[in-house]
């Protein structure tokens, strides 16, 4: 089952909306000092065939809204009992912790997630799918990708990604320090194609897009020091809250869910371990009319190191 994103009506009326809400925030004179910027977060150009990656651009600003498992549902309503930095804080402890997985040149980072999407942003059914990828390590551009209905376990369907490059994988020689990893970010910008006059300077300079770079880096494999040094430097952004009660990634598992900034007519959230803090996966809602409508989620639920394409570890 091979899926090519699509711009829908939601998409379309969402893009227009941001285009002229951009286009006019170009042509406006120098807000105040006080006034509060309106950032719109865009994550890598590179699309791949997974529930939930939609443009919803500026002009080209490509927002891809992160495929993250979902019908996540939000348990109770108890206000949170620490502060977002403090749980970013302690998820940096715990994949400090976490061995190391080893990969050299010519192996593949195996990646399992769980996903949870649904064809409209605020109508329709969810579907919950089970996704793997076989991602080279090193130069090598051969992937693979298949996925499988959860309700059909022995239907599996290789997608069709002969067009696409392969997605994050297994990063190498990252920053393990929090100032030289947001650094890295900002020397290694995102490829933004903005309408004439955009602002591109103030978009870079943003801090809140440490969280679109970070949520594309957590789609593949990040070294335990170098995953330290990421959520550490998103500790030091203000913006990002703790949202109250309880939440279930894509897989069921318990989590929290800090709502990161820097979104415009959307909300993604970053969903951790309850306990332990460890980084489970992403979930994005669509707001209209003031109403949050969950449209996907995933769940990393599986990396591992293969030899060849189409193994399990």
């Amino acid at each position: 089952m091979s899926r090519t994103p699509q711009l829908g009506n939601f998409e379309a009326r969402l893009l227009a909306e941001l285009k002229e809400h951009l286009g006019a925030r170009t042509t406006e004179s120098a807000p105040a000092a006080d006034a509060a910027p309106t950032t719109v977060r865009a994550t890598r150009g590179a699309r791949w065939p997974t529930p939930g990656w939609r443009l919803a651009g500026v002009g080209g600003l490509v927002v891809l809204l992160t495929a993250v498992g979902l019908v996540t549902q939000t348990v109770g309503d108890a206000p949170p009992t620490a502060s977002a930095a403090e749980i970013l804080t302690e998820a940096a402890d715990t994949a400090r912790q976490q061995p190391d997985l080893v990969a050299r040149p010519g192996q593949f980072l195996f990646i399992e997630l769980r996903l949870t999407s649904r064809e409209k942003p605020a109508a329709g059914p969810y579907v919950d799918e089970r996704l793997q990828r076989w991602v080279p390590v090193g130069d090598d551009p051969t992937w693979q990708q298949r996925r499988r209905l959860e309700s059909r376990p022995d239907e599996w369907r290789t997608d069709n990604i002969s067009h696409l490059p392969p997605p994050p994988g297994y990063f190498r020689g990252l920053p393990t320090e929090p100032e030289q990893m947001a650094q890295h970010l900002r020397d290694h910008p995102i490829p933004l194609d903005l309408p004439a006059g955009a602002d591109l300077e103030a978009i870079r300079n943003d801090p809140t897009t440490i969280f679109g770079d970070g949520m594309w880096l957590l789609e593949g494999y990040v070294p335990p020091q170098s995953l330290g040094a990421l959520f550490q430097a998103m500790a030091r952004v203000p913006g990002a809250r703790v949202l109250p009660g309880e939440v279930r990634d894509a897989a069921g598992r318990r989590g929290v869910a800090l709502r990161t900034p820097g979104v415009f007519a959307a909300h993604v959230d970053l969903i951790f371990d309850r306990e332990t803090h460890v980084y489970l996966g992403t979930r994005q809602l669509t707001v209209r009319d003031g109403k949050e409508s969950p449209y996907t989620s995933t769940a990393v639920t599986r990396l591992a190191v293969v030899d060849r394409l189409g193994q399990l570890p």
